[in-house]
């Protein structure tokens, strides 16, 4: 969504009362439903009833461009008022939450309302582990349906990852286990495809993988572990196949076959073949060109945990497309070149 605004825009501003359309949007912002919040900008084409300033249909809302200007502007005053004369938000805790989510709707990069609202929740580090539980769990409600809404700034925000990560890593040193892999289907995934090739999202994965997999497991977990890492790398290559063209999804593929998984070279082996032949099946069924299914491929042909049959069909597959499809052959070519420059345990 553009910052700029037209004339005919600050010609609404002028007109409305922005304090109701600030307490209707902030009102839509902080109902909690059981499922996150789905946020949409309607554009100028679609025109909303008079005197309404936000359509509501259980977790989804939708707001003009104006609407959410005009409640900015409120919100705005709001946040610095209560900044500058309660410095320990004392009293003013559910007015600065309702301006910084308003703030954060039209800005999702201003970073002094993201952390504001670290502050606010940093008060209640000292009382009962369960209240800040409760309260580390709400701003995560809240963060993720920013991230996973329709708004194309808001999901590849990296200061609203930040935000997200601040709110995982609270969780952790209260102790508290994180599934990994319901945030890669819930989360990660819906604002990858959101915004394709979402560095972000896939990096915030990365990290997430990294640390709570990495903390100290009961014996009793290591085969749920296992079992989580095979399913992730599962849901993720099928994502790749639904998203060819999305090569921050790919690298994170490639991270979760080197990486994680099964334990012993052999398996891994088998994984990454098996990922790699489902891979180029369909590229060669498809013929696809992406850069970014043949980094992936030539990648994991050139590792040690790629099988002889492995490196034969890609050749193979390269040559095929390369004839039905000329225009690739730079693409196809590189792959090539590097794959031959690169490869390992050729024995296999």
């Amino acid at each position: 969504m553009s910052r700029a605004l037209d004339p005919e825009t600050v010609i609404s501003l002028q007109k409305a009362s922005l304090q109701t359309v600030y307490n209707d949007i902030a009102l839509a912002l902080s109902t909690s439903t059981s499922e996150l919040l789905e946020i949409e900008f309607l554009p100028k084409s679609h025109a909303i009833p008079t005197g309404c300033s936000v359509l509501i249909e259980g977790n989804n809302i939708a707001v003009t461009k104006v609407k959410l200007v005009q409640a900015f502007m409120v919100a705005r005053e709001i946040f610095f008022k209560y900044m500058r004369e309660c410095a320990e938000y004392d009293s003013k805790e559910k007015e600065l939450l309702d301006a910084t989510a308003v703030i954060l709707l039209l800005d999702p990069e201003h970073l002094t309302a993201a952390n504001t609202r670290k502050r606010l929740i940093r008060k209640y580090e000292s009382g009962p582990g369960r209240e800040l539980e409760v309260l580390l769990r709400k701003e995560l409600w809240f963060v993720d349906g920013y991230l996973t809404s329709r708004l194309h700034r808001h999901t590849k925000s990296p200061t609203l990852w930040g935000h997200r990560r601040w709110i995982l890593e609270r969780l952790k040193d209260l102790k508290i286990e994180h599934d990994a892999l319901q945030d890669l289907k819930l989360v990660v995934l819906v604002a990858a495809e959101r915004h394709p090739r979402n560095y972000y999202a896939w990096s915030h994965m990365r990290w997430l993988v990294q640390v709570f997999d990495n903390s100290p497991l009961h014996p009793e977990h290591g085969s749920k572990t296992l079992s989580d890492h095979s399913q992730m790398i599962s849901v993720v290559k099928n994502w790749c196949l639904r998203n060819p063209s999305d090569t921050s999804g790919f690298s994170f593929l490639l991270f979760c076959l080197f990486k994680l998984g099964a334990p012993s070279a052999s398996a891994r082996t088998e994984v990454c073949s098996s990922a790699c032949a489902d891979v180029l099946r369909l590229a060669v069924s498809f013929k696809w060109t992406h850069e970014s299914v043949w980094v992936f491929l030539r990648t994991v042909v050139a590792s040690e945990m790629a099988t002889k049959k492995a490196r034969i069909d890609f050749f193979q597959a390269i040559e095929s497309i390369s004839v039905a499809h000329p225009d690739g052959k730079r693409v196809l070519d590189a792959a090539k070149e590097w794959c031959q420059r690169n490869q390992k345990g050729c024995n296999k």
